[in-house]
């Protein structure tokens, strides 16, 4: 580097580059400032700062902070300063101010690079209002689903009590819960103004109630929740079939497993253990009827749903109860 001019180097940075004495007189303005900020090198070195661009430079904020670093008192690292420049207009800049220190430690000089953002603000600030703007579009959709989906299935329930009995009756209703579940989920995405993903604990603790109340409406029976669901962020993709399984686990509880007027409890709970999530939905009723309509295609859903997550499905039943787990891989680290 010997032989080298330092200043030659400076002239091809894109930011603009002064170094300023103790008194704010301007040394050196390289050539990026100059064109910049509309000066001529011959109207800038050797003016105060302030001076320069009839006094376009004379800005409170900035004057202030070169006397902090004069002074010594703090150091400072880019900071704002947004400003209007009568021939530029209003400009958003990055100041950087550096001592520039001699043998001895005594300071000589300051070098202040100077970074217009703008452009990149406003960019910035143009990007932030269209995600505002895609974020009331996605949870107007979601409301919007949310309300289609709770109108269908208010639908289908009218038309399954215009069945006095039987099973079409009973299929109706089924088919009205598990659209009811994934109205749930719509319905817990727009309240957290996302379509990423949804809190389990409140998700699955709503869907269980919702199931458990729609049945004591009915006066079929009297049944006790009981729900420990840990707070886990589910994608959307995940969530929805998770809301389904629990929906058929759970009313295939409170449907069959407590015959007449006879009183249970149904368990749901939610649990991360090492590598792997564990869904169970347990009863302390009379077990599993193999005859009962549904057994068939309520299982193949269940199995379907649990195949499509990745997890598996293990069902333990006898006088006591039934419970059934649902074993998904953790997703941690992946």
């Amino acid at each position: 580097m010997r032989g080298f001019n330092p200043l030659d180097l400076v002239e091809t940075v894109r930011e603009g580059i002064l170094v300023l004495d103790p008194d704010l007189t301007i040394r050196f303005a390289n050539r990026s400032f100059c064109q910049t900020f509309a000066v001529a090198p011959e109207h800038t070195v050797g003016r105060k700062l302030y001076e320069i661009g009839n006094g376009q430079w004379d800005i409170p904020k900035l004057r202030t902070a070169l006397e902090t670093i004069i002074s010594g008192r703090n150091s400072i690292e880019a900071f704002e300063v947004e400003y209007f420049f009568p021939s530029l207009g209003r400009r958003i800049l990055v100041l950087d101010p550096r001592k520039v220190y001699r043998p001895g430690n005594k300071l000589r000089q300051i070098l202040l690079a100077i970074e217009d953002v703008t452009e990149r603000a406003r960019l910035e600030r143009e990007h932030a209002a269209a995600h505002e703007r895609i974020g009331m579009l996605l949870q107007e959709l979601t409301h919007r689903v949310k309300n289609s989906l709770q109108f269908i299935a208010a639908m289908v329930m009218i038309e399954a009590r215009s069945h006095r009995s039987g099973e079409g009756r009973a299929a109706l209703e089924r088919v009205s819960h598990r659209i009811t579940a994934l109205g749930q989920l719509y319905s817990q995405l727009s309240k957290a103004n996302t379509v990423e993903d949804v809190d389990a604990a409140t998700y699955l603790d709503e869907l269980c109630r919702d199931l458990i109340e729609s049945v004591h409406k009915e006066g079929d029976t009297s049944i006790v929740l009981k729900t420990d669901i840990e707070s886990e962020l589910l994608p959307t993709d995940r969530a929805i079939p998770i809301g389904l399984i629990v929906n058929e686990l759970v009313t295939n509880a409170v449907k069959y497993a407590f015959p007449g007027e006879a009183k249970g409890t149904v368990m749901v709970t939610l649990k991360r253990v090492p590598g792997e999530l564990r869904l169970t939905v347990a009863d302390d009723g009379r077990g599993l009827d193999p005859r009962r309509a549904d057994s068939g295609l309520g299982g193949r859903l269940v199995d379907g749903f649990a195949q499509q997550l990745g997890g598996q499905i293990e069902r333990q039943s006898d006088s006591q109860g039934t419970t059934v787990h649902l074993i998904l891989p953790s997703r941690e680290g992946s």
